[in-house]
């Protein structure tokens, strides 16, 4: 029966999750197992390269031997993924076999500040896993600035949003014309949100508040 693998999280330093995921990717893959012909001690990165070379090595003579394995990459085959979500910082999240995987695979990589015990459940990743909508977040009444195509570095009004199609109707706040143009919703950066009256809210009680920043225990994010 196959082994079933788990994912766990690692802390850290933010703005080197990048940096730490190559280090962790190149010990997983980069390094292999080292063997050793026991009659002339040469090295090779195979057991049957090795035996290859033991039939023709000249200091062989009439003297038997068997391969010398003289280091093995522990992680080979182990780590199924890495993951460094764009929109979460500060984190790396490793599916292995072993939390003991985990433990070899930071081993001595610079940046990282530790690991959060237990495992992280698919859902509480899925989030980080899936992008934004471009057009979310903007909304009628927004002020924007265009990054690209022919109006870029112009500002303009939000005048509507077609989420369907992630694009905005834009109203230019410069020009003396009210003409609307269509824009797609990755070419416009958000600059200033359209003042709304907020509704009121009865405030919660401290029993409430208390209860709302509980973790679930079963959480990754309960054990930082």
């Amino acid at each position: 029966m196959e082994q079933r693998s788990s994912i766990y999280a690692v802390r850290t330093t933010i703005g080197q999750e990048r940096g730490v995921t190559d280090l962790i990717t190149t010990a997983v893959i980069g390094e292999t197992d080292v063997w050793e012909c026991p009659f002339c001690s040469e090295q090779f990165a195979a057991k049957e390269a090795t035996e290859e070379h033991m039939d023709s090595c000249k200091k062989k003579r009439k003297r038997k031997g068997e391969p010398k394995l003289v280091s093995q990459n522990q992680l080979l085959g182990r780590v199924k993924a890495i993951l460094v979500p764009e929109t979460l910082r500060g984190y790396v999240f490793l599916e292995t076999l072993e939390f003991r995987d985990v433990e070899i695979a930071i081993s001595g990589v610079p940046h990282v500040r530790g690991r959060v015990g237990g495992k992280v459940s698919f859902e509480e990743i899925d989030k980080f896993l899936v992008p934004k909508p471009a057009a979310e977040g903007l909304s009628m009444g927004d002020v924007v600035e265009i990054i690209s195509g022919p109006f870029k570095g112009e500002r303009a009004k939000v005048a509507r949003v077609d989420a369907a199609k992630e694009e905005l109707i834009l109203e230019l706040l410069d020009s003396s014309h009210t003409i609307p143009i269509r824009v797609h919703a990755d070419f416009a950066k958000i600059v200033e949100k359209a003042q709304r009256e907020e509704p009121e809210v009865e405030e919660a009680s401290e029993e409430e508040d208390l209860e709302e920043d509980e973790f679930d225990d079963d959480s990754f994010w309960a054990h930082e």
